[in-house]
C-alpha cells in the first residue's frame, strides 16, 4: 500500500491517471501537467507515483516488525527488508489504515452466501499482501473466492519475478511449480501473468477503458457472482472525470450480482493542513488530481450514489478510528510505541476518509451500472430498494460505517 502520509513520507503508490473511452473519455494529455512554482523541472508523471510502491512497501514491513499487524509476506517480495525508521505517527497511520480495509473485507465475506463464488478486485494493488492474508486463515479464506490484482504491467511483473522466487509462497496460491503460477499466454501487455485458480494478476492501464475491461473479462472476471472492489489511495490522483469512469465502470461490471466498492483515500484540502498535504505531494510529482472537485465527505457520497451505486456509507478516519476498528486491538497497539504528537495525529486522520459504497442488481440506483436516481440519494429510497430485494445483506456491510 501506499505511504498514507505523502506530506511525511511519500505519496500513495497508486496513482492512475486515466482515460476511459467507454465512459467517454479520452486518455490524458500530457499538456495538462503544470509546472511547479521555483522548481519547474519538477512536473507530475506516472513514473513519481509507480514507484511509490515500493515506499509503501517498506512502511508496511516496518509496522509489521513492530507488530501493529500481521504481514510476513511483504518483506518477501522486496529487495530490501531493513525499512528506514518511521515515526509512531506513521506507524498508527498506517494500522488504522491497514486494519479498516481488512474490516471491511471480511465483513464482505461473512455477510456474502456461501459456495456461491465470490470475487475481491483490488484496483491498483502494487506489492499489497492482502490475498496472502485472507489466504492465510481459514477463518477467513474461502474457497469460493477469486482475487484479482489489478496494475501496471510492469509492476504487476516484479511482483510476479518476487514470487517465482519465494518458493515458500506458492502452496498459499496452490501450485507446486513456479511454471505453475503463470497464463500459457502471454497478456494484452505482452508480459507474463499471474494465473492460478484463486489469484490472478491483471496488467492493465486503467486509464483506458476498453483495457481494463477486456483485460478483466480475459481474467476471468464473472458478472454473476458477489463482487469487492477496492481502491486505496487510487482515485484521487485521477482527474476527475476518469476516476468518475471508474466507479461508474465498477458499478456495471457486475451487473446480475450485489457488489460493493471500499475506498481509502484523501479529503479535506482547503483547511491549512490540507493545503500543506497537496502542495507537498504536488512537490514529489504526485498531485491529487480530483482532491478539490471532490473536498468534502458529502461530495464523495453524491460521487458515488450518481455513478450507480444504492448506497454509500463513509467516515473521516478518526471516527473510523474511534468506532469501526477493533478497540481492544487499538488498545493494545497504543502500548507498542508512545505518541505524544495527538493534534498532528487528529489533523491528519481528519484528512482521510473510508468509503463503502453497495449496490444490488436493479436497485435503487435504475439499471445496473446507469446513473443513480435523484431518490436513489435519499435514506427512504434506499432503504426501501435494500428490503424489496433478495441480495440485501451486500447493504449490511457499509452499516458499521453509517
Amino acid at each position: 500500500f501506499g505511504s498514507s502520509f505523502g506530506w511525511a513520507e511519500g505519496p500513495e503508490h497508486r496513482a492512475w491517471a486515466e482515460g476511459a473511452r467507454p465512459f467517454g473519455m479520452q486518455p490524458p494529455q500530457e499538456s495538462w501537467r503544470p509546472a511547479i512554482p521555483g522548481n519547474n523541472e519538477t512536473v507530475p508523471t506516472d513514473d513519481a507515483v509507480r514507484c511509490t510502491h515500493v515506499d509503501a512497501a517498506l512502511a508496511k514491513v516496518s509496522c509489521a516488525k513492530i507488530g501493529y499487524f500481521e504481514d510476513p509476506w511483504t518483506e518477501q517480495l522486496i529487495r530490501n527488508t531493513r525499512p528506514p525508521p518511521r515515526s509512531p505517527l506513521i506507524h498508527r497511520g498506517y494500522y488504522s489504515r491497514v486494519m479498516a480495509i481488512r474490516r471491511a473485507i471480511v465483513d464482505f465475506l461473512e455477510h456474502c452466501p456461501k459456495q456461491g463464488g465470490v470475487q475481491v478486485v483490488n484496483l491498483g494493488a502494487g506489492f499489497d499482501t492482502l490475498y496472502f492474508w485472507l489466504r492465510d486463515s481459514s477463518a477467513r479464506w474461502r474457497d469460493d473466492l477469486v482475487y484479482f490484482e489489478v496494475d501496471f504491467p510492469e509492476i504487476l511483473s516484479r511482483k510476479l519475478s518476487a514470487i517465482q522466487k519465494r518458493q515458500a509462497l506458492w502452496p498459499m496460491l496452490g501450485v507446486t511449480a513456479a511454471e505453475a503460477l503463470t497464463s500459457d499466454q502471454l497478456g494484452s501487455s505482452g508480459t507474463r501473468e499471474l494465473r492460478t485458480p484463486a489469484c490472478r494478476f491483471v496488467s492493465a492501464d486503467m486509464r483506458i477503458g476498453p483495457e481494463l475491461s477486456d483485460a478483466m473479462s480475459a481474467a476471468g472476471l464473472r458478472s454473476d457472482v458477489p463482487t469487492l472492489f477496492l481502491a486505496e489511495c487510487v482515485l484521487v490522483y485521477m482527474q476527475a472525470l476518469h476516476g468518475d469512469g471508474i466507479i461508474q465502470w465498477a458499478a456495471s461490471a457486475v451487473p446480475t450480482a450485489p457488489s460493493a466498492m471500499v475506498v481509502y483515500e484523501q479529503t479535506n484540502p482547503h483547511d491549512r493542513f490540507g493545503k500543506m498535504m497537496v502542495d507537498n505531494l504536488m512537490q514529489r510529482g504526485c498531485p491529487l488530481l480530483s482532491v478539490h472537485e471532490y473536498s468534502t465527505l458529502e461530495q464523495q457520497q453524491q460521487r458515488y450514489l450518481q455513478r450507480g451505486w444504492d448506497k454509500c456509507e463513509l467516515k473521516d478516519m478518526n471516527e473510523v478510528y474511534r468506532k469501526y476498528l477493533d478497540q481492544a486491538d487499538v488498545e493494545r497497539i497504543h502500548r507498542l510505541e508512545m505518541l505524544d504528537e495527538f493534534e498532528e495525529w487528529h489533523l491528519i486522520q481528519a484528512h482521510y476518509f473510508l468509503l463503502i459504497a453497495t449496490r444490488v442488481p436493479g436497485g435503487a440506483s435504475g439499471t445496473a451500472g446507469g446513473a443513480g436516481t435523484a431518490d436513489a440519494a435519499t435514506p427512504g429510497a434506499q432503504d426501501a430498494a435494500a428490503d424489496e430485494t433478495p441480495h440485501s445483506w451486500i447493504h449490511r456491510v457499509a452499516q458499521p460505517l453509517a
